[in-house]
This record gives structure tokens, C-alpha cells and sequence, in this order.
């Protein structure tokens, strides 16, 4: 692309963010990096991988002994879902003076395909992905590894015709902002190479956004280099297994590693230069679409329910277990009496484990949200951790779970904003404790109509995306007696439900069996258990596919033994 034409390019994408922002992500380039892959046998699962992922720009990895043939469907395919087709070659050897020919030999390569096939079947551009820190003379003589890098880079990028409309790129890992240029040793050398480009792709290989180690930071000069230059930036992942847990999404999964990508374009929409995310590479997300296809097989589906009366789990705990198996109950959330001595409930919880289910201790008040409770919440969490620390492995509980609902009272109508900020400090240090030196799980409760609540200090997030983000379980109470329609169970938790699998957590919805004369909507009372158990099997079928639903759960035992 001729230099004019991309600051023309530049300055229109500058005025359109300025005018519109980041929000529209179509706005942005999404790519992965395709590098070992026989387009000809799966060329169809490629494009639809792509398309569902939404990444609108594949890094191809070329074999110039292929013939013209081998490319010229795939490309086409691609151009009619909307994904632009870059060629992509580089060995780490490309670096060393003795192979500058095997550059010039790939772009001549690409060049000749060009011209001769029709537009819809042409590579987009050229993108070269040259890593000499594998070389070992990188380790021996940096320097003139370097110098031979740029002679190579310079003597290839002169091949290119200046009125050439391939978009010419590179990918550069983030620390050669420490290297100084051959011959100009007051210019870092990542800012000669970016200079080179139309864009660059920084691998920015991190698994964390913020902190002196996170891909935020260690990017920056690259970014104030590309706009002080009128160059484009690409922030390139990967989710392979280096062997370096920081260095990838391996462990996180690819859920994860979306929710950082979108945290990306946010964190660095402050850059003209910013043009989207790179991911590399297509086989080892395959590899992680299977994992998580088999761990979504075998997750554990929850079936629950709540007991609220403390005494009742000391004084009825062989009917409690008998009743969950009957109902094939696995989780129970259990109130404590924290004046109690660990014996009253170690008992209890070794049998429920050996029937294979799971008991949370729970605890909760209307009050507990505001700053002045937050002793009672300590309280709690510094029980049951004391207690787990003194029971055998078959007595401990799972997790602990609390229930706080203070728009029952007074302080919610007088200052509702006053009232989320304190709550929001005694969630954040209720999940610090409970997670603190033990494996607890942490959950709460939540009512469906949250997600029309701003957050207090984050305007753009709804308070139920806060919320969700804390927990390791959130449960819905999607109170409702009907399972799909408008206004339905499925229908009141659906933002819930989306956002959890968006960023890897889980959801479980809770339903109602109390009596509720003025809004009997809300409950399946009136309905009974039959109806109850019918409109659940509805719930959990609609939500079988969604990786963050974990089951259900039905308020209370109190209600529903005498059903």
C-alpha cells in the first residue's frame, strides 16, 4: 500500500473513532495466525472456525511448492464470509544474510500468484513473522544478527513496487524497544521496523492486561511509536502451550483469553494505532475447542436447594439426606448457627459428601451490605474456614454462599448508589477471605433484574457483570413460573447467562417455591412440583449448550418437603 494511501487510510479510521469509538467491533481487525494446516482437506472447518470466532483476517501459512490451484478456492471462500487472506512466511534463519534470497523468493512468490488469478482469489497482503531469538547466534552475537535482519528486511521491502496494493506487515515480539538500530543507535529498533510497515503485530505474549508484566505496559512504546509515525498495531496472543504458564492462554482457555481480548480493545482504544488482536494459532485453539467440548461433557450439573433454618440442619440432618437423595439433590446451601461448636455440623456434612452431595455454608441479611455489617460477613467466612481446617477431608464444606438483598430496606430507597459501593466492598473482601489460603468456592445469590443497574465507578458495566466477575458461582433468582416466553425464566437470566460464559464463570438459577399471594408469577406454589420439575427440564435443556450453567437450584427445602 503506497504511503499516501495509508495516511489517508489513517486519518479516516482517527476521525471515525473519535466520532464513534470502539464499540462497534466490526471496526477492528480480529486475526489468527493459520500455520499448519492442509487448507485442501479442511478448508471448510477453517472459514467456519473463523467466522463463528469472528476473525475477519487469516496470517496463512504459504507452501510456495503448492501450485496456484491449492490456494485460489480457500481465498475465494474467504472473501465471501468477509475474511481477508494475508500470506504468511518467515523462519527464524530469514534473519541471516545468507538466506535474504528466501525472503525475496516468497514475495516474488506471492507477487506471481497475484497476478495471476482473479481479484477474489488474491492474497490481501504479505505478512512476514521472523523470530531470531531461536537462532543460537542471537545469544552469541546479537548484533550482528540484528544489522543482518534489517539488510534482509530492507533489500525485500525495495522488491515491492511502490503502487503494490498489498498491505505489507510483520510481526515483532514487544522487547526490541531495548535494541538499538544498526547504523542509528539513538532509534530503537522496534521503531525501525515499525516504520517499515503497514502494520505491525506486537507478540505481546502475556496472559495478564495490567501490571508492570502485563501486555498494557510492555507495549507502549510500540504504540507511541505507531502514532507518533501514522503505523498501525496489532496485539498478537498466544494460546499454544510454550511451557511458560504467563506467556499463554494455554491454561486459562480460550473463554478467558476473549474476555482479556475484549478488555484490549477498551484498554487500548487510546491509540490511533490501534487496529485489533491477533491469536496464534488456529491448531492450538482446535486443540482447546476440543478440551473445553470434553469438559463440557463432563461438567457437573447442580441440583439444590436452600435451608434457612439452623436449628432444622442440626435437628433434622438424616431427613435432610434423605430427602435430597430422594430428589436427587447434589448441593445444599446451609445456614449456620456460628454459635455452635464444629461438631454439630461435621456429622452432617461427612454424610452428605458420601451421598455425593455438596453442602455450601450460607449465611446472609439485607444489612450485611453496608460497610458497618461487614464484621458479620468476617464472621462467617472465619467459622467455616476454622472449622474446614479442623475436619477430616469427607467433613468439610464446599464452599460458602451468601444471600444479601438490601433493596428490602429503608437505606436502598434513600441512597441506592451509597448502598452498591458499600456492598461492593463487602463482596470484594467476602471473596479475598473466603479465597485466602483455602479452596472454598465463593457465590451468592442475585436478583435477575440487576442488569439494568449501573455499577457505582464503572458506568459502562452493569451491576450484574460486576458481580458475576467475583464469584466463582452466581445464582439467579430467575423467579419466575414459566420457563420460556417473554418474562420467563430463560428470558430473565439471559444477560446473566451470556455474560457468565463469556468470561468463564458459572451460573446457576434459582427458582421459587414460597407462597406469594400478591405476585404469584413469581413462584411455583400455586403450581406445584410437577409443573415445578417440567419447566426446570425445560431450563436446563434451553441451557445444556451454554458453558456457564450449572444447574438449578429451588428456595427452599422448607417449601418444598411439604409440596
Amino acid at each position: 500500500m503506497k504511503q499516501q494511501q495509508l495516511s489517508l487510510f489513517v486519518l479516516a479510521i482517527t476521525a471515525l473513532i473519535l466520532i464513534t469509538g470502539f464499540s462497534n467491533s466490526n471496526e477492528l481487525k480480529k486475526v489468527m495466525w493459520v500455520e499448519n494446516s492442509d487448507i485442501n482437506k479442511s478448508s471448510e472447518a477453517i472459514i467456519k472456525t473463523a467466522k463463528e470466532n469472528e476473525f475477519n483476517v487469516l496470517y496463512l501459512n504459504i507452501d510456495q511448492e503448492k501450485a496456484t490451484e491449492f490456494y485460489t478456492d480457500f481465498i475465494r471462500q474467504a472473501n465471501e464470509e468477509g475474511i481477508q487472506i494475508h500470506a504468511l512466511g518467515g523462519e527464524p534463519s530469514w534473519t541471516q544474510e545468507e538466506n535474504q534470497q528466501q525472503i525475496l523468493n516468497f514475495i516474488q512468490w506471492v507477487k506471481t500468484y497475484n497476478e495471476g488469478v482473479s481479484k477474489e482469489e488474491q492474497f490481501v497482503g504479505i505478512h512476514l513473522k521472523i523470530q531470531p531469538q531461536y537462532l543460537p547466534e542471537w545469544y552469541d552475537d546479537q548484533t550482528s544478527v540484528i544489522r543482518e535482519w534489517k539488510q534482509n528486511l530492507t533489500a525485500s521491502l525495495n522488491a515491492i513496487p511502490e503502487d503494490s496494493q498489498l498491505e505489507i506487515s510483520s510481526s515483532i515480539p514487544f522487547w526490541l524497544d531495548n535494541v538499538e538500530t544498526p547504523g542509528d543507535p539513538d532509534t530503537p529498533f522496534n521503531t525501525w521496523l515499525i516504520r517499515q510497515f503497514d502494520h505491525t503485530t506486537i507478540l505481546a505474549y502475556r496472559d495478564t492486561l495490567e501490571g508492570p508484566n502485563g501486555i498494557v505496559n510492555l507495549t507502549k512504546s510500540e504504540f507511541q511509536t505507531a502514532d507518533k509515525h501514522n503505523k498501525q498495531i496489532i496485539i498478537g496472543v498466544t494460546i499454544a502451550d510454550t511451557g511458560q504458564d504467563h506467556t499463554t492462554f494455554f491454561e486459562e482457555g480460550i473463554v478467558d483469553m476473549n474476555m482479556h481480548l475484549r478488555l484490549i480493545d477498551k484498554h487500548l482504544a487510546e491509540y490511533n494505532s490501534y487496529i485489533g488482536t491477533a491469536v496464534d494459532d488456529l491448531s492450538s485453539w482446535k486443540d482447546q475447542e476440543e478440551q473445553l467440548s470434553t469438559q463440557s461433557e463432563d461438567k457437573k450439573k447442580y441440583r439444590g436447594t436452600y435451608i434457612w433454618e439452623a436449628e432444622t440442619l442440626i435437628n433434622e440432618k438424616d431427613k435432610i439426606i434423605q430427602f435430597a437423595i430422594d430428589k436427587n439433590i447434589n448441593l445444599l446451601y446451609t445456614r449456620l448457627d456460628l454459635t455452635q461448636p464444629f461438631g454439630a455440623y461435621s456429622d452432617f456434612v461427612e454424610k452428605a459428601n458420601a451421598a455425593g452431595i455438596e453442602v455450601h455454608a450460607m449465611g446472609g441479611h439485607p444489612a450485611w451490605a453496608l460497610k458497618e455489617e461487614e464484621s458479620r460477613v468476617l464472621r462467617l467466612v472465619d467459622y467455616v474456614k476454622k472449622y474446614n481446617d479442623s475436619a477430616n477431608e469427607n467433613q468439610k464444606f464446599a464452599g460458602i454462599h451468601l444471600d444479601i438483598e438490601p433493596y428490602v430496606t429503608p437505606s436502598w430507597t434513600e441512597n441506592q448508589n451509597e448502598v452498591l459501593s458499600e456492598w461492593m466492598d463487602n463482596i470484594e473482601l467476602f471473596v479475598k477471605e473466603t479465597k485466602r489460603e483455602s479452596n472454598l468456592e465463593a457465590s451468592m445469590d442475585l436478583a435477575m433484574w440487576f442488569d439494568d443497574t449501573e455499577t457505582p465507578g464503572y458506568p459502562d458495566t452493569p451491576f450484574h457483570e460486576w458481580v458475576i466477575n467475583q464469584m466463582d458461582h452466581t445464582s439467579i433468582m430467575a423467579f419466575r413460573d414459566y420457563a420460556k416466553g417473554s418474562g420467563g425464566i430463560l428470558d430473565m437470566a439471559q444477560n446473566e447467562t451470556d455474560f457468565a460464559e463469556s468470561i468463564d464463570k458459572n451460573i446457576i438459577i434459582s427458582v421459587e417455591l414460597k407462597e406469594n399471594r400478591d405476585n404469584p408469577h413469581i413462584s411455583f406454589h400455586e403450581e406445584g412440583e410437577a409443573k415445578m420439575e417440567e419447566q426446570l427440564q425445560i431450563v436446563d435443556k434451553e441451557l445444556n449448550s451454554n458453558s456457564a450453567y450449572n444447574g438449578y437450584t429451588v428456595h427452599a427445602y422448607r417449601y418444598w418437603k411439604n409440596q
